[in-house]
């Protein structure tokens, strides 16, 4: 007979079990605030919104009522069964940008939890007022531009209190975010994305180029962080994402308020791209190898009230001193005429014929023939 691995009489049978119990059970106090640990840091909270792995859950993040009205913000998240980053997409900060709006929608209907690793949060239309209204631009209660006005205030007008509660809620939470947009009712706009260089994390750096690079927009703008002093407000989204940790990229599809099937697959595409590319999904990742790059964005202004008539058009090269349109007063007089301030690619032009002082008729970039990330 082989003899036991332990010298000295065998314990009863009774004393063995005991010893055995409270093995397991010290081997159970031990495991079990790590299990509850992991649990807990995968499930995700958003205002009064918690969803645990395995879990799709959807509701309104509120917007309490201050010096004016309150709203609410309707979020999905998608909390995957297995660990990972998370990914925040936000769609609507302007109201009659539909393409990313409707992406949404469908990309909420494909990504199943199982299928998931890390957590997936959609903001389906960040400005509803706006979105309601059908009202350009701005929130409709105090006349401001949702993406002009991040980090936000807590005590300030409506526009700045859901800037506050998306900068509280979300972006802290987020590792990747996307800020979606398109062009508006009375835009001709070209697909292109902007991304973000010069980070003081090198990392982020890396990051978000690997972001823009995974969508299929022919346009890319690289834009200097260092371009926004330290000491300024964010304004954009896109820009306070990046100041609290989370890599982000800013993007445009579809114009006029139009939605079509086929953009419609290419931003589902894309995006569910990304999930891959940043391992939240199997399978493997497509590159955007050959974009154009775009610099030096310039903007023409009109300075009277009237009807405005484009003579370029979205995605047309022009040299520099082109006539981009002309400004009639409301009899047909023409007031004003607008060139080009360089040669470059028409990034967008307005398409309506009602103009104000003040706003932006177009703008045009110049093209770059390269960019090497260092």
């Amino acid at each position: 007979m082989k003899s036991l691995p332990f010298a000295g009489p065998i314990p009863p049978v009774h004393q063995r079990v005991s010893v055995f119990r409270i093995f397991l059970l010290v081997l159970l106090l031990y495991s079990l605030p790590i299990v509850l640990y992991a649990q807990s840091s995968e499930a995700l909270s958003i205002g009064t919104l918690k969803a645990v792995p395995g879990e799709i859950v959807s509701g309104n993040l509120v917007v309490d009522s201050g010096v004016d009205q309150g709203t609410t913000i309707p979020v999905s998240i998608i909390c995957g069964t297995k660990p990972g980053p998370v990914l925040t997409l936000l769609a609507g900060l302007h109201g009659t940008e539909y393409v990313p709006i409707i992406a949404l929608q469908r990309l909420k209907s494909l990504v199943q939890p199982n299928e998931l690793s890390g957590t997936l949060v959609l903001i389906h239309v960040a400005n509803t007022l706006s979105f309601k209204e059908k009202m350009v631009y701005n929130n409709p209660v105090d006349h401001k531009n949702m993406n002009r006005s991040f980090p936000g205030k807590k005590e300030g007008t409506l526009t700045e209190r859901m800037t506050y509660t998306i900068t509280s809620e979300v972006l802290p939470k987020s590792d990747y975010y996307i800020d979606l947009h398109g062009g508006e009712f009375n835009e001709r706009i070209i697909d292109y994305l902007y991304f973000y260089y010069n980070c003081p994390d090198p990392e982020m750096d890396k990051k978000s180029y690997e972001l823009a690079h995974a969508m299929s927009n022919k346009y890319l703008f690289p834009f200097d962080y260092t371009w926004i002093a330290d000491t300024a407000a964010s304004e954009f989204s896109d820009f306070e994402a990046l100041r609290q940790g989370a890599s982000a990229i800013t993007l445009e599809w579809g114009d006029r308020g139009i939605v079509t099937a086929e953009e419609l697959e290419v931003a589902t595409s894309d995006l569910l791209n990304v999930m891959r590319k940043t391992g939240m999904l199997e399978g493997e990742a497509y590159t955007n190898e050959h974009p154009v790059y775009l610099e030096n964005e310039q903007a023409m202004t009109c300075n009277y009230d009237g009807i405005f008539y484009p003579l370029t058009d979205r995605g047309q090269y022009v040299i520099k001193g082109t006539k981009f349109g002309y400004t009639t007063d409301y009899w047909g007089k023409v007031v004003e005429e607008y060139f080009t301030p360089i040669s470059g690619i028409v990034i967008v032009t307005i398409a309506t014929p009602a103009i104000k002082k003040g706003q932006v008729v177009g703008r045009v970039a110049e093209v770059r023939e390269t960019f090497e990330r260092k």
